[in-house]
Formats: C-alpha cells, structure tokens, sequence
C-alpha cells in the first residue's frame, strides 16, 4: 500500500477530536481490550472507554448520520445488555423506513466508521450486534486512494469488467475495490481495478445481495490458502447452501482461481461430504449451490499437500485392489 493511502484526512482527525473530547473533556482515555481468544483487527481501533452518545443528540447529528442510521444506532445503544441480530435491525428499518434489506446491512456498516460494534455469534447461532463504544480513529474504508494509486489503477483506461474505454465508448471509470472493504479488502493496488460506472452500480448490487453473509465471507477471506477459504465458507454457512458465484468470489480472494470446482472436488479427497443442487427458477440462467454436509479437521502442513497424500493413497489401494477403479 502506498504510504500517503494510509493516513486519514484531516478532516476526520479534526471530527474525531472533536467529538470525543466533546463527550469526556478528560485525557483519561482507556482502549478496551479483546476478550479471551478474541483477535483485533487493527490496534489503533480499539474502543474507547469515552461513554457513548445519547441517541439523538447533538453528538450524533454531527456525525451527519441518516434517519435510519440514527434508528439503528438507537437500537443498539438501548440493547447493549442484550445486542440485537440483523434479521431484528432489518425488521425493525423495513418497517419504519420501508428500506431494503441491503440497505439495513449497509448502515450498520457506516455506523462502524465511527463505533466499534462487535459481531458475537450467540447461543442460538445467529450473529449479534453489540454496540461496544467509540473508534480512536477513523475506519479504514475513510481512508483515501493516494492519488498516485489512483493513477496508477486507472492507467489502462479500460474497464476491467466490460472492456469499454472512456476515449471510444464516453464511459467514466472509478476505482475500485475487488474484495469489498466490508469483506475485508484494503487499499492495496492489488485490490483495486477500473470499472465503469455501469459496471461498478451494477457488482455493488449484486454483492449486495450477500451483505446478509458479510461476517462469514470476512472470516473466510482472511486465510492464504483457496482450499481452506472454501471450506471455511462453507463450515460457516452450518449446512446451509452456499451459491456457486460466492466460492468463486471468496476462492479468488487472493489468488485468481480458474477452476475453484475442482478445489471443491479435492476437499472431497480429506474426507468431506459435498453436496451440489441446480436451480433452474432463479432468474434467467440456471444458478449451481454447494452444501457442506460433513468437514473434516484441517491437518497438518499446507493442504495442498495433505490432497497429493490422499491421491496417492486411492491410487496405492487401486492398485492393490481395495478399490474400484
């Protein structure tokens, strides 16, 4: 990432500031730490110990926040002892504000430009929302594009999705994220590509439609390995179908995958049981799911490793005539 990406504008130094030492005058600030086996992403985004602003108040109008923002962080300010799930916060938006539910998603995710709010799996193995106090500073997804990076994106002046050009077609490109800053993509070039405007409303819809899954999809993302992303995903999902196009999307997160099927076929060699299912009334084209019905342990040293174990194992008991071939 380029250095002059990773500083927050001045702007937003001075809003923070502002706001926090408008709350609590003292110097007395105290980051909140994780708990027992829980990670933090960044250290400079911890939660402070600043007490949280009424809803409604002065506070919160300068933070410029929409109707519906302001409805959720009221929900969650008067839940904090018992945090609500977002099929709750979208019921209660769509029926206050009559928005959709990506949009619901969406404004929790704002929200957290300004507030740490903790996503807890509960008992009853929904994700809960615990509105846990303020942010130091500024989330990453306020941080802007140097514009050398910028430059640097849009050199090709093509679309990488259409291939239309702003000199032939009168397109306008921006930049953007290929793993969305909600799922966990960053700033760094390797990330970022030029799309159309066209292009860039028309993905941002679609990976819309999966804001209901973000936490899952972020927690799949984070590993290195395409076996391990998949299968992450799909132990998240608890026996749920999981759409083809969102493999595909968590599997190329950090390295392109050309043939994430055959990826799903080799988990099948450790010992995982999955299961696929065609639906044919879902829109205009025939939309494939998988199903994890059983996963097995990830053992030890690289995985790609541990499947060329497992072949040769089925090859020696062919071979032996433990098996049919």
């Amino acid at each position: 990432m380029n250095d002059d990406a990773g500083a927050p504008s001045s702007d937003d130094e001075v809003l923070f500031g502002r706001l926090l030492n408008a709350n609590d005058p003292t110097d007395n600030v105290i980051p909140i730490r994780p708990r027992p086996g829980e990670s933090v992403e960044h250290d400079d985004i911890l939660a402070v110990s600043r007490q949280l602003p009424e809803p409604g108040s002065a506070l919160i109008q300068d933070l410029g926040v929409s109707g519906a923002q302001a409805a959720i962080y009221s929900m969650l300010h008067a839940r904090r002892d018992d945090p609500p799930t977002m099929l709750e916060i979208r019921d209660h938006i769509v029926a206050t504000f009559g928005e959709a539910q990506s949009q619901t998603d969406r404004r929790v995710r704002d929200l957290r430009k300004y507030f740490v709010i903790r996503s807890e799996r509960g008992v009853d193995g929904e994700w809960h929302y615990h509105l846990v106090g303020w942010k130091q500073k500024p989330s990453v997804d306020t941080i802007p594009i140097s514009l050398r990076v910028r430059a640097e994106v849009l050199a090709s002046q093509r679309c990488a999705q259409c291939g239309r050009t702003p000199s032939e077609d009168g397109v306008k490109l921006a930049v953007d994220h290929k793993i969305p800053q909600a799922w966990g993509g960053g700033n760094e070039i390797e990330n970022l590509q030029p799309l159309c405007e066209d292009c860039n409303s028309g993905k941002k819809d679609y990976y819309a439609t999966y804001d209901s899954h973000s936490e899952e999809i972020k927690e799949a993302i984070l590993h290195d390995e395409p076996h391990r992303r998949i299968g992450e995903l799909l132990k998240a999902f608890e026996g749920k179908w999981v759409p083809s196009d969102l493999i595909g999307i968590v599997a190329s997160a950090k390295q392109y995958q050309e043939d994430y099927q055959k990826r799903l076929r080799e988990l099948r060699k450790l010992g995982w049981i999955i299961k696929s299912q065609r639906r044919y009334h879902e829109g205009t084209r025939v939309r494939t799911y998988y199903q994890a019905t059983h996963c097995e342990p990830w053992g030890d040293g690289p995985i790609r490793a541990q499947i060329s174990a497992a072949e040769r194992a089925i090859k020696e008991k062919r071979l032996d005539g433990g098996a049919k071939p």
